[in-house]
């Protein structure tokens, strides 16, 4: 097996966080320019998805080493 060769636990790990990532960067974007109507709630509520799928994302990969 080569040193290269990513485990499924690791892919999983960096998709996680980098979905994380792209959304805790991306929706108060969203809301700023786009002029959303979204309420406050709704935006911390989608900010809290985007840490639990990055704080996921780490405790996969550490579980993996």
């Amino acid at each position: 097996m080569s040193a290269d060769k990513k485990y499924t636990a690791e892919m999983t790990g960096e998709a996680l966080r980098e979905a994380g990532t792209l959304v805790l960067v991306f929706a108060p974007l969203y809301v700023i320019f786009e002029k959303s109507n979204a309420s406050w709630a709704t935006l911390i509520s989608v900010l809290l998805v985007g840490i639990v799928l990055l704080i996921l994302g780490i405790q996969v990969e550490r579980k993996r080493q």
